[in-house]
């Protein structure tokens, strides 16, 4: 962060992000405050694999992370995202569970796998029990994303557009075909004349 004073940097930063070893391996960066352990055993996994001539090289994303681990965002693995289409946001911590973003969640641009992996054995990690995403995960951490707890002004901007644009079509087209297709009994279940069970007697 700004005004480090032991200048701590990342291997890329110190050896130049087209470092290659006499492998020809890329740096591979496993982002994160701390790094989620699971992310760290599997790409360790993956390495010793391709080492072997198990596997090829693992693929990397322009910031040297697993491209596997850090290709979607933690919004798009969040099981609190559905709110806000609905436009369920939380006004405070421990409220019914709606979407974190208007209480300062970076989820929509920070690139996690937290929600969908879990802390320790699949459970756990920040918004899962409750707290907000600080972008622990990317390179411009902490400095871009402080004060934790203030709202991103684009976040409320994005949540505010789905909110009052297609969240509003989506919940409408949804609602109506539950209620002409998947909240409706078969046919089959509806009181008839005689019980038919598809079976027929034979003599």
């Amino acid at each position: 962060m700004k005004n480090n004073p032991t200048g701590a940097m990342g291997l890329p930063d110190y050896l130049g992000e087209h470092f290659r070893t006499r492998s020809g391996l890329q740096i591979v960066c496993i982002p994160g405050c701390p790094a989620q352990p699971d992310n760290i055993t599997e790409t360790l996994l993956y390495l010793v694999l391709h080492l072997g001539g198990l596997a090829p090289a693992p693929p990397l994303d322009n910031l040297l992370r697993p491209d596997w681990l850090f290709g979607r965002t933690t919004r798009e693995s969040c099981s609190r995202a559905g709110y806000t289409e609905q436009g369920k946001f939380a006004t405070e911590y421990g409220s019914d569970p709606r979407c974190l973003v208007k209480l300062g969640c970076k989820g929509p641009v920070a690139r996690c796998n937290v929600p969908i992996r879990g802390w320790v054995n699949g459970v756990g990690g920040c918004p899962n029990v409750g707290g907000i995403c600080i972008g622990c995960t990317m390179p411009s951490f902490p400095d871009a994303y402080t004060p934790f707890m203030s709202p991103d002004r684009w976040g409320n901007a994005a949540a505010n557009f789905q909110r009052f644009t297609y969240g509003p079509i989506f919940r409408y087209f949804r609602s109506r075909n539950l209620a002409r297709r998947f909240e409706r009994e078969p046919e089959w279940r509806q009181p008839g004349p005689a019980l038919t069970t598809g079976y027929e007697q034979r003599n």
